[in-house]
């Protein structure tokens, strides 16, 4: 953990991003951070808003905080960013040195390609012609079937399962016979991918995960499935086979997108709602089946 003064903090953060002042005692010194209900004496902190300013509160040693929030402090990074500008700083402070390299309880299989400084964790299974990027890292007990690219500096945590077939049939005589999958999964760069998340492999073509995708635990990607740049599927999503999530789409943990149907860009899929059709682009869905209720605010846009 370093130890810095809040000066040389607010030059890093602002290099980061340029929404921020400091006011205050500059050489104040930093020794860690903490959350503003566990305040560790010497740390710096941060506060969402003036509700969450307790009354009787310590005097603090540094915090993040936006413009309008009164709270006590030696010095603060005044912004209207604060959980931006906060973990900017957190990622500074918090100096632990990643680690690269192959578990040698690893499994790998023929013709994988391994990019420059990344990181396989105990007891991965990779199949064949797994194409892996620089600076990628992934977890332990991770499952990556054959014909899988991954990019440039993403994240694959614990448990997850990438590549494997899907759950297609089709009927004869009453009864289901197996679809085969002879397609893969392409994953861009700078995509995280959560535990014990499932992405299926293409029954033809690939499934697709674009560039800059977050995908939480718990999630489930069917075969054929396009997700767009920038998207974020929170907490036990499903998305199923040949739906089509646009750019920038918010799906908001539980919901359920049917197979075959199209979110555009912008789009935003409540808490546990399911999208039975497509659902147009900048628009706020909610429900069973899901609604439009309001075009997407620049408010939604800064929190999703």
């Amino acid at each position: 953990m370093r130890k810095i003064t809040a000066e040389e903090l607010f030059v890093y953060v602002r290099e980061q991003n340029s929404d921020v002042e400091i006011y205050g005692d500059p050489k104040v010194e930093i020794n860690g951070f903490s959350s503003l209900q566990y305040y560790k004496q010497g740390s710096i902190t941060w506060v969402k808003g003036q509700a969450n300013v307790r009354s009787g509160m310590e005097k603090l040693k540094a915090v993040v905080c936006p413009p309008d929030v009164e709270i006590e402090s030696e010095v603060k990074l005044v912004t209207n960013h604060p959980k931006d500008i906060f973990f900017t700083a957190v990622t500074y402070l918090d100096d632990r040195e990643e680690t690269s390299g192959i578990a040698e309880t690893a499994v790998l299989g023929k013709n994988v390609q391994i990019g420059a400084r990344v990181s396989i964790g105990a007891y991965c299974c990779i199949g064949d012609n797994v194409s892996i990027g620089d600076d990628t890292k992934i977890e332990p007990h991770v499952v990556i079937y054959r014909n899988v690219k991954i990019g440039k500096q993403c994240t694959v945590k614990a448990g997850a399962v990438i590549g494997g077939q899907g759950c297609g049939y089709f009927k004869r005589d009453y009864r289901y016979h197996k679809v085969s999958h002879h397609g893969g999964v392409f994953i861009g760069d700078n995509v995280d991918i959560g535990s014990n998340t499932c992405i299926d492999c293409g029954t033809i073509d690939d499934t697709v995960i674009e560039d800059g995708v977050k995908i939480d635990n718990l999630c489930y990607i069917a075969h054929n499935v396009t997700i767009g740049e920038n998207a974020c599927i929170m907490a036990n999503c499903a998305i199923c086979g040949s739906a089509i999530i646009g750019r920038e789409v918010y799906l908001a943990p539980g919901s359920v997108v049917r197979n075959q149907i199209q979110l555009e860009d912008g789009a935003i899929l409540g808490m546990g709602a399911v999208a039975v059709g497509d659902i147009s682009e900048d628009t706020v869905n909610v429900g069973i089946p899901a609604r439009a209720v309001r075009t997407r605010t620049e408010e939604d846009w800064e929190k999703y």
